[in-house]
């Protein structure tokens, strides 16, 4: 009994060493199975960079990936030769923290890391075996020292961080570019709003307003008019000071997903708009009560408030609210009753691009019943509203 119990364990080790084998001998990218620090002192050790794969596991392209892709043989010649492959799921365990550090905002997101943990190329989305193939070989040719790396070390030079800035707004990195915005006007000041290239990723991702560029905002905004447009100005002190994440964060949660508005926060709110003197503050702050009221599905009360602050309103604020209203307004025949808001905006202003930004938001009002809205703490404005 004895002997037959060894021959089975050995049995049982030898068939688990020819499955390693196999393994290892498969065709397609292996992915080493250690931990990200054990894959960092592995590439320094190899001289390689890391290629990660973040994904999610109800990613469908993420699953056609390894469904199509990474078995492939030319895919797993050129990855095993030339980094260290790691995949992870950025929503359990250590990839909650690598989602993180590295911002990861869609699946499935490549990462090429060197040995000190920065990124120095990305990607993401579903790519043929070519495409794939093509990215890892930009990784390579690429420097060894990522952009990141580069800023944190004090590379200043412009066109180097604007370039910066610009790949990450493509990859949607709202948080890092604002870390990034932050530092720079901490370093050079406020003004760096006036250079229009740094003004157009401050729109799309700036959101505090305990910072220098939203002092120098508000401050500056004479200044800043004749620089990037009175419209342009006053939609990112809209979008800053009543913007739907902004309306939530003066709230406490509720039952069944309610927003219960908390005074004390809202009041300090409406004192701090006035203290930098916002134009048009006191409509501001009847916007939030707007969000709210739509958020609640508190309909009549939200029509009511936009027929009362909407009398005597621009063109511009009548859109707004009714861009808001069609993303989450439920009520059939109030969608209808706000789509008058738009025939009045017009009466006001015709220009070409207005009047269709107008037109798509009239035709939803009028034909979607159900608008879907999910909240996102940032994203490149849509129709004038940053959610």
């Amino acid at each position: 009994m004895k002997n037959k119990i060894i021959l089975g364990l050995i049995f049982l080790l030898s068939c688990t060493g020819v499955a390693r084998a196999q393994d290892r001998d498969s065709i397609g990218i292996h992915f080493f199975e250690g931990t990200f620090k054990e894959a960092l002192q592995l590439a320094k050790k190899e001289n390689k960079l890391i290629f990660m794969d973040g994904y999610g596991s109800w990613c469908g392209p993420c699953a056609q990936m390894v469904r199509l892709i990474f078995p492939l043989k030319e895919v797993g010649d050129f990855y095993n030769k030339h980094f260290i492959n790691l995949k992870r799921n950025m929503e359990e365990g250590e990839g909650i923290g690598l989602c993180k550090r590295y911002n990861v905002v869609s699946y499935p997101t490549w990462l090429f890391i060197n040995d000190k943990g920065f990124v120095v190329h990305s990607a993401s989305g579903f790519k043929e075996a070519e495409a794939f193939i093509a990215l890892g070989q930009e990784a390579l040719n690429g420097s060894r020292v990522g952009d990141e790396e580069r800023f944190l070390a004090g590379e200043r030079d412009e066109r180097f961080l604007k370039n910066y800035l610009n790949g990450l707004l493509d990859m949607h990195q709202a948080d890092k570019i604002e870390q990034c915005l932050d530092k720079l006007s901490n370093e050079q000041g406020g003004q760096i709003l006036d250079d229009a290239d740094y003004w157009k990723i401050y729109v799309a991702c700036g959101s505090e307003l305990d910072n220098t560029l939203a002092t120098y905002l508000a401050s500056e905004r004479e200044k800043l008019y004749k620089l990037h447009g009175k419209e342009s100005v006053n939609q990112k002190i809209r979008n800053l000071y009543a913007g739907i994440p902004m309306a939530f964060s003066l709230c406490d949660a509720g039952e069944k997903d309610i927003k219960v508005l908390n005074k004390d926060k809202f009041n300090a709110h409406v004192r701090l708009m006035k203290a930098r003197k916002i134009p048009d503050y006191k409509g501001l702050r009847d916007e939030i009560l707007f969000i709210l009221h739509l958020w609640n599905k508190e309909y009549a009360q939200a029509y009511t408030l936009g027929e009362k602050n909407l009398k005597k309103a621009d063109a511009r604020k009548l859109c707004n609210w009714a861009a808001l209203g069609e993303r989450m307004m439920r009520n059939e025949a109030l969608r209808k009753k706000m789509a008058s808001w738009l025939d009045r905006a017009l009466e006001l202003r015709n220009d070409a691009e207005f009047k269709q930004e107008c037109e798509e938001v009239r035709k939803d009002l009028l034909t979607s019943k159900h608008p879907m809205f999910k909240s996102k703490r940032k994203s490149i404005p849509v129709r004038g509203y940053q959610y």
